[in-house]
């Protein structure tokens, strides 16, 4: 699986001299009986990757039933929430020796760029993207990357799991089918404008897979321009971990049962209706090239720094309990301290109660 033979199929916490918070496996009511960061990675399955092989409805790693799944759901949301803060709060307010510690740290998790990589940059990518990615500022940040068929549970996702975090922190985005406007440029120039900033996390709502995905299902570009975006997406995700990105990225895998139910379910209920669309039925009709596709998208893009999660999402309460444990992992991971005040406790404290 691409670069994940490089090393462990779990990346490790960072290796900073910050005092940190408690981690996944200590903060609060763990509701796991393994590690999030391997119970759903597809080097868990074998080569070549089958999506018939990853289970839609069973709960992985988890024993309760959904009544304890969603009470985790709220009281985990909230360490999620504090994780969060955190993570604004080290941008905004963290001492410079603190903050180069982890934008270090967080770089080495990528491989050093070589004179092939660049050379490859510069004819995949063409100034433009690279003029962009140039421009990011470095710093950490989340960035989930939600993929599934349609009515796998994405949006739904986004409102009760990323809704517990503030708002003002989170940058979500949805791709659909690019503009006129977009079209004319490179297909990369897009996701780079909705990349999420230093401190927040960021929510793609398909993403730049989909500018393989379709291609690939429609037949719409050879077989070599498709291998060159695929080339493209390993390279563009290395850059922004270089740049302080902790990259998610998660196929919400849905059976073609349950699939069927929630669409009809959608023509049934008046106020979903905005939620169907015809295409949505000609989608259904190539179901498992689909699936095929995804499976041979996900191995190949698949790495340490940048890792792939297969979830059953039949169970949406289970599905999203996962994605929330990812969340809190990796913010765990990043060792953060909450900064210290730049002015003296208790001087400002009686400057307050003598108002």
């Amino acid at each position: 699986m691409s670069d994940a033979s490089a090393g462990p199929d779990v990346t490790p916490p960072l290796d900073v001299e910050l005092s940190g918070i408690p981690g996944p496996d200590e903060a609060g009511d763990h509701p796991l009986e393994d590690d999030p960061r391997r119970l759903w990675r597809i080097t868990g399955y074998p080569s070549p990757l089958q999506l018939t092989d990853v289970p839609t409805r069973r709960r992985i790693g988890f024993s309760g039933k959904k009544k304890r799944g969603r009470k985790l759901l709220e009281s985990r949301g909230e360490v999620l929430a504090q994780m969060q803060e955190l993570l604004w709060a080290h941008v905004a307010a963290a001492e410079d020796r603190d903050r180069r510690a982890v934008d270090v740290a967080l770089s080495a998790r990528a491989p050093r760029p070589s004179h092939q990589e660049n050379t490859r940059r510069q004819e995949l990518f063409g100034p433009a993207v690279e003029s962009a990615l140039e421009d990011l500022e470095r710093g950490p940040r989340v960035l989930l990357i939600l993929q599934g068929m349609d009515a796998s549970g994405k949006g739904g996702m986004v409102k009760t799991v990323v809704g517990h975090m503030d708002p003002l922190g989170v940058d979500v985005a949805a791709f659909g089918r690019p503009t006129a406007a977009e079209q004319r440029e490179h297909y990369l120039e897009r996701i780079i404008r909705r990349l999420p900033t230093p401190g927040h996390v960021g929510v793609f709502d398909r993403s730049h897979y989909e500018d393989v995905l379709v291609p690939t299902i429609t037949g719409a570009h050879s077989l070599h321009q498709l291998a060159e975006r695929t080339e493209a997406l390993h390279l563009f995700e290395r850059e922004l971990v270089r740049r302080g990105f902790v990259i998610l990225k998660v196929m919400l895998h849905i059976s073609a049962e349950e699939q069927l139910d929630r669409l009809v379910s959608r023509l049934d209920r008046e106020h979903k209706h905005w939620k169907y669309h015809p295409s949505d039925a000609d989608a259904r009709s190539e179901f498992s090239t689909y699936q095929k596709v995804y499976a041979g998208l996900i191995e190949a893009t698949d790495a340490d720094y940048a890792p792939w999660f297969t979830i059953g999402a039949d169970r949406k309460w289970y599905s999203r309990l996962a994605v929330q444990e990812l969340l809190i992992a990796a913010l765990a991971d990043l060792n953060l301290k909450w900064p210290a005040a730049s002015y003296d406790v208790e001087t400002e404290r009686q400057r307050l109660l003598a108002t």
